[in-house]
Order: C-alpha cells, then sequence, then structure tokens
C-alpha cells in the first residue's frame, strides 16, 4: 500500500476514495458530496489528486488482495488504521469525517461497509470507544 505524509492531499483524497468505494461502486450522488466539501480546496484535495490517489487505491487493493478471483476485496482492520493516522490534524480529522459520512449518506442508503468505515474513523481520531454504537446519522441530526 502506498505511504502518504501526514495530512497530505494524497492521505485525505485516499480517504475519500475509501468511502465512495468501500460499498463497491462509487454513486455520482457521493462524486457530488465529495466536491461541495469546501474544506477540500484549502487542503488542495483537487481532481487530479483525488483521481490520481482513487487509482492507486484501486491498484493496491488489487495487488494485496487474497481472493481476487472471487471478486472479494478485504482491508485488514490493523492497515484501515494506519490509513486513518496518516491525517493527524484535529480540525482536519473532523472535516473529513463529516465529509465521510455526508459520502455514505449521498445515495440515500447506507452500507454496513460503509458504517463501519466511518465507525473507524471516528474511534481513530477522536477515541470512540463504543464506535459499534456511532452512527453518522445520529451525530449530524440535530
Amino acid at each position: 500500500m502506498h505511504t502518504y505524509p501526514a495530512n497530505s492531499p494524497a492521505a485525505i483524497s485516499r480517504l475519500l476514495a475509501l468511502t465512495m468505494i468501500v460499498d463497491g461502486h462509487i454513486s455520482p450522488s457521493e462524486v457530488r458530496t465529495m466536491h461541495h466539501a469546501k474544506f477540500l480546496q484549502q487542503v488542495k484535495v483537487d481532481d487530479d489528486t483525488f483521481d490520481h490517489t482513487l487509482r492507486e487505491l484501486c491498484e493496491d487493493l488489487l495487488n494485496n488482495a487474497a481472493n481476487r478471483c472471487a471478486g472479494i476485496v478485504e482491508i485488514d482492520p490493523v492497515l484501515l488504521d494506519s490509513l486513518m493516522l496518516e491525517v493527524q490534524e484535529p480540525l482536519l480529522q473532523i472535516c473529513l469525517w463529516k465529509t465521510m459520512a455526508d459520502i455514505v449518506q449521498a445515495d440515500g442508503r447506507v452500507d454496513g461497509r460503509e458504517m463501519t468505515l466511518v465507525r473507524r474513523a471516528a474511534r481513530a481520531w477522536f477515541g470512540h470507544d463504543q464506535a459499534r454504537d456511532y452512527s453518522p446519522a445520529d451525530t449530524l441530526a440535530g
């Protein structure tokens, strides 16, 4: 798996890309939602950076897939946590987490894999020990 500098546009892009593909497809509404995140301009995540990082992520996932023929790609939880730790600035974590939560809700249904990803991010960044009970819909409501 590629490594990126902490808080870099590529590290942010990879988590956004992962949020979009974790359920097996990219929805146009998810892409639109990402483009509406104003903080991305400030952290220099542009279309080229995102596209390049998405391509690298897909290559990494396929190259490391244990059962590629079955069309199943799993990410080791330890690896997933290490990807989360590439984003270290608290304000950036908050903005990124909210964008991830918005993306998973954009197509009108939240897949279990999407929920798992958002919960792992909450645990890694905000220390939520009860991540199983933690839902982006609950947090963003109200």
